[in-house]
């Protein structure tokens, strides 16, 4: 069921950015297991286009990307070239590259390297070009790894999987444990990783999650948001489904949008994100987020003030226990799972902005409302 987020701000599309492209290569140590090195391709906003170019003045959020079976970090040019100049710090890890592959490995090599970014601690040029904002993402065997990275709850906004594949460790079974907001783009022609056995569960496992996204891309196939002529091109031998610009084309459409909302704050992402789904045939969209439902008050539980000065109460007025949520207007996840009785209340002290409060009683039944901070 698509869930349409109603906002007024008008959204800045990306469109019109002009970045240049800068490329450098990392070589990341961690200390933790048996100083692993984590090599990374990364691609970022510079004054001038080439290798080892002064960053563009400012700083940048940054996605960092978990590349497919058999391919590279450098295999994804055209979609970190694109994110890029949108105004993205770009990084690839180049882990797990071979025949024999370890997806534990992988997905904490992914949250090791997003909290490294979101910190700031990078060799070379970028220390000073991010600004710790941070989405991760992957594609097929990455996009599995990027559900494992997002379970260890790493400092991140969001995740974004690309026709993600099932992992050993299982992403399916780690998918409880993301408190983040998940898009999966899935190519519906897909016969590598087919959407009803990998890409559907991997994404339904993210219950947790406030605010998941599923793009369906008509006729999209397995390898289409690589670039062309990789090795996952031979396995996907005989594909007569989308070519790989026109899947990736696509893909940026809502991709871009959906990381505005989330890692730029651009308030109009979500919308942005319907309507280029709406305006295309080939995109079907199933988006169901905790900030597009509507207010709704009711007896058996209260918040006050509301709205509130700083501090604030929760008290549940049912007879039975209610279990409470709430997220941020970043759909980020404020107050986790916490129990109360009858009669109790929880106390709240939140920056000034729009949350959303849920209650859920002992039968499963859920129940939200809006809570204003000034």
């Amino acid at each position: 069921m698509r869930l349409l987020l109603l906002l007024s701000v008008f959204f800045c599309g990306f469109a019109n950015a002009q970045w240049e492209v800068g490329q450098t290569d990392w070589l990341l140590i961690d200390e933790s297991r048996d100083d692993r090195e984590i090599p990374c391709s990364v691609w970022y906003p510079a004054v001038t286009s080439g290798l080892e170019v002064e960053p563009e003045m400012g700083a940048f959020p940054s996605f960092v990307m978990a590349h497919g079976f058999l391919m590279s970090s450098m295999d994804y040019t055209g979609l970190a070239e694109t994110l890029v100049s949108a105004g993205y710090v770009f990084v690839s890890l180049a882990t797990e590259e071979g025949f024999v592959t370890s997806h534990g490995d992988y997905g904490l090599d992914l949250a090791f390297v997003a909290n490294r970014t979101a910190e700031g601690e990078v060799p070379g040029l970028l220390s000073e070009s991010m600004n710790g904002r941070v989405a991760i993402g992957g594609h097929s065997m990455g996009g599995g790894a990027s559900w494992l990275a997002a379970a260890q709850n790493p400092a991140i906004d969001a995740v974004l999987a690309m026709a993600p594949a099932e992992t050993n460790v299982s992403a399916i079974a780690a998918g409880e444990n993301i408190t983040v907001p998940v898009l999966v783009l899935s190519g519906s022609a897909d016969a590598v990783t087919p959407p009803s056995t990998q890409h559907e569960p991997i994404f339904n496992a993210a219950v947790n999650s406030p605010c998941r996204a599923f793009v369906s891309i008509a006729e999209g196939g397995h390898c289409g948001f690589a670039d062309p002529g990789t090795l996952c091109d031979f396995g996907e031998l005989g594909f007569s489904g989308l070519s790989n610009s026109e899947q990736l084309e696509l893909t940026l459409a809502v991709a871009v949008p959906w990381l505005g909302y989330f890692v730029r704050d651009e308030p109009g992402g979500l919308d942005e994100m319907d309507a280029a789904v709406a305006s295309s045939s080939m995109l079907s969209l199933d988006l169901s987020c905790a900030l597009g439902i509507a207010t709704q008050k009711f007896p058996s539980w209260q918040i006050y003030p509301n709205p509130a000065q700083g501090d604030g109460w929760i008290q549940n007025q049912s007879q039975g226990v209610l279990t409470f949520r709430a997220f941020n207007s970043l759909g980020q996840q404020v107050i986790s799972n916490v129990n109360v009785y009858p009669g109790g209340e929880i106390r709240a002290r939140f920056s000034s902005g729009l949350y959303i409060v849920e209650a859920c009683d002992e039968n499963g039944n859920e129940q939200r409302q809006k809570w204003f901070v000034d």
